[in-house]
């Protein structure tokens, strides 16, 4: 998964894939983990972000603006 969320948030921002850090963090509620959070660090501080929700099994995509650009379901990442 974390490979396709690169791939995609890369084509969003036109940028080259594997040229810039990609970190992710669980995000908890109620003490159990119900998604994970990625941030593509790109140059000057470009920010592009995709949230993986574990009960909706999406993926939600935001461009460096911080709106929202694409929703996925995990079955339709390529």
């Amino acid at each position: 998964m974390r490979l396709q969320v690169e791939s995609k948030l890369c084509e969003l921002g036109s940028l080259e894939p594997r040229e810039f850090p990609l970190t992710q963090r669980e995000v908890v509620r109620r003490g159990k983990t119900c998604a994970i959070y990625f941030c593509l660090h790109g140059p000057r501080s470009v920010k592009l972000t995709a949230i993986a929700d574990f009960k909706t099994r999406s993926m939600v995509f935001y461009g460096s603006d911080g709106v929202r650009r694409e929703t996925v379901r995990w079955d339709q990442l390529r």
